[in-house]
């Protein structure tokens, strides 16, 4: 993983987002001293439909910080995919800090 937003850095979230789900997705949880609170919204219409996904992770022990994903899925009216959109943003303290605990988590996956 080079940097958040990369395409290595949305394999690693998403295996631990995959925490989260299952047959009933959760909408807390804990990985490695960093807790993780998941909100959906969803709206379908005659010509469209959409599900947003805001997964955010937050580390209180020091040094804390607190990371946002964001998951977007777009549908027309029929239900087929039109386009799909990921982003992240840090909301607070420092990306290296949270490029190191996810570099961590990717070990772990190994």
């Amino acid at each position: 993983m080079k940097k958040i937003g990369d395409a290595s850095f949305f394999r690693i979230v998403d295996r631990l987002l995959s925490a989260g789900t299952g047959r009933v997705p959760r909408t807390h949880w804990s990985i490695d001293g960093v807790e993780w609170q998941r909100e959906r919204h969803s709206f379908s219409g005659a010509t469209h439909g959409f599900t947003i996904e805001v997964t955010t992770g937050e580390r209180t022990a020091r040094p804390g910080w607190r990371l946002r994903v964001v998951k977007e899925y777009w549908r027309d009216g029929r239900g087929e995919s039109t386009r799909d959109l990921q982003w992240a943003q840090v909301e607070a303290g420092s990306r290296a800090e949270i490029v190191e605990w996810l570099k961590r988590q990717e070990r772990a996956f190994e």
